[in-house]
């Protein structure tokens, strides 16, 4: 007989959006560099204990919350950090809504052992000394329901765009896209403007993409990456003609 192993996990997680259900949330991105993981759910216990007890004790659970703690190293790739564990980062400092994230995490054996909801994080450089690879320990604290998932295990991902710059590009132009599941982009439709391939584009790694803007009207419109998997989340752009 074998044991599981603790690695099984995998965890990712998507930019906050109110009033969208964790199973219609797009744009998904592996938060990579895990080096440990553990979650929780810790129950309210009430006592209910009355006289026909005999003395004994008696309760309900009245509340639970969830909770997940993780550790990781800092992936760093074209001077760029790991874009699932900045989506974390930039709602440490938030409140409200950009205080929240998305969150799912699952048994990449397969099997029905996979969750998702919402989470408020806590993050904390927990390595810093000269001889120390550099780590993070962030607690991600549930936000209402942990809810038991379709498990989404594959060995690739969509593209989920995280960003577009500069803002204001125009026809001809050249735009930075990061975000993370670049790698297999689709040959010369992989990347769109509007609906409109790009005039070329050079996939730099998996979180980097350098694209030419097509002809098209000045204005708001998305942007669109497209690998083997399918096409990623439309990212809204502010273009110039």
């Amino acid at each position: 007989m074998t044991s599981a192993l603790a690695r099984k996990y995998a965890m990712q997680v998507a930019t906050y959006t109110s009033g969208t259900a964790i199973t219609a949330v797009s744009g998904w991105t592996q938060f990579k560099g895990l080096t440990d993981f553990n979650d929780a759910v810790k129950a309210t216990i009430q006592s209910v204990a009355d006289f026909d007890n005999n003395g004994y004790d008696s309760s309900e659970k009245t509340l639970q919350t969830w909770s997940l703690t993780a550790k990781a190293r800092r992936p760093f790739n074209g001077g760029v950090y790991d874009p699932g564990q900045e989506i974390v980062r930039a709602a440490r400092l938030g409140f409200g809504d950009q205080a929240r994230v998305f969150v799912r995490f699952y048994d990449t054996n397969g099997g029905t052992d996979a969750w998702g909801g919402v989470a408020i994080p806590d993050w904390t450089q927990s390595k810093t000394a000269t001889a120390d690879v550099e780590e993070i320990q962030v607690v991600l604290n549930g936000d209402g329901t942990l809810t038991q998932i379709t498990n989404p295990y594959q060995t690739a991902l969509a593209p989920a765009i995280q960003a577009v710059t500069p803002s204001g590009a125009g026809t001809g132009q050249s735009v930075v896209i990061t975000g993370a599941n670049f790698t297999g982009t689709v040959v010369s439709t992989g990347v769109k403007f509007g609906g409109t391939a790009a005039t070329s584009f050079t996939v730099i790694n998996d979180q980097l993409i350098t694209a030419v803007l097509p002809t098209g009207s000045a204005g708001s419109t998305t942007v669109q990456v497209t690998n083997g998997v399918g096409a990623g989340n439309s990212f809204t752009y502010t273009r110039a003609a």
